[in-house]
């Protein structure tokens, strides 16, 4: 986890907040009313998306009747939710729909994806990761760089340091004979892989050709799972200028995600297999 990064704090304070709310026999129209503002800023406060300025944060614990060491603790978290992340060479062209991702991806401790066509991005080598920013007709000549640094920086923020994300990654077998950049490209891209595999958080499957139509055929998804004192678990699906995600605890569409994983795990061969065929593939390549 980024000690930098404010999400945790935002979710932690959204998540108590919530609670305090319902303990105080509140709706979010009320406390909407009690801030002069939309409940839709409510819903984004207590889901861990917006921070709580000082007066707001002032009228909330009066109303939910918060004192002594418990105000102190949130009063904490509410100035860390607040905190900046530190500037990179790089921020202004990370698209803002996806910055949130990244502050997600940052903090969890699980994250399980499922991709139909390319290599999941922590994975991705400078050249495959280059080779598809060209193909972008959105990304200026001036950005591809920082874009491709962005993304490495992304892998050694997750994947590196001493408390690494578990990464379960599994990709539709088209995904390995894709030659993105190239035939020299895409060999250099699986060994890549293949190596970050003999880490023990990082597990790679590829569902075969052979198992036919399954739950998540024609499209991808990434499950993000955190620590319990984080917040709940959120789904999130990607398109060409945009993302969705799924984070409210009672959304049957979160669940049903979270089901058709299972289904898609039924589907993969095991990582010994999936192993055997990515090597495979690389030797006719």
């Amino acid at each position: 986890m980024a000690d930098t990064n404010p999400t945790v704090p935002k979710r932690r304070l959204g998540r108590a907040l919530h609670e305090l709310r319902e303990a105080a026999g509140m709706s979010r129209d009320d406390v909407a009313a009690l801030l002069k503002c939309s409940d839709v800023k409510i819903i984004r406060i207590e889901k861990g998306q917006n921070s709580v300025q000082p007066l707001e944060f002032d009228a909330l614990v009066k109303a939910f009747k918060v004192t002594g060491k418990q105000r102190a603790e949130l009063e904490q978290l509410s100035k860390d939710a607040r905190k900046r992340r530190p500037r990179t060479t790089y921020g202004k062209v990370v698209p803002d729909w996806f910055k949130r991702y990244r502050d997600l991806e940052e903090i969890a401790s699980e994250l399980r994806s499922y991709d139909t066509e390319l290599i999941t991005g922590l994975l991705q080598t400078e050249d495959y990761a280059r080779a598809l920013i060209v193909a972008n007709p959105l990304a200026t000549a001036s950005e591809v760089e920082q874009l491709v640094e962005a993304r490495i920086a992304r892998q050694k923020q997750v994947l590196g340091g001493d408390d690494p994300i578990t990464l379960w990654a599994i990709m539709a077998e088209g995904v390995i004979h894709n030659q993105v950049g190239g035939r020299s490209v895409l060999r250099n891209q699986l060994a890549h892989m293949l190596s970050l595999t003999e880490q023990p958080n990082i597990t790679v499957q590829v569902a075969p050709f052979s198992a036919g139509a399954h739950a998540a055929t024609g499209f991808g998804f990434i499950l993000l799972r955190f620590p319990d004192s984080v917040g709940v678990d959120v789904v999130y699906q990607e398109d060409l200028t945009s993302a969705s995600y799924l984070d409210r605890a009672n959304d049957p569409n979160r669940r049903h995600c979270v089901q058709v994983w299972e289904r898609v795990v039924a589907a993969a061969l095991s990582p010994k297999a999936s192993t055997d065929l990515i090597h495979t593939v690389m030797r006719e390549l």
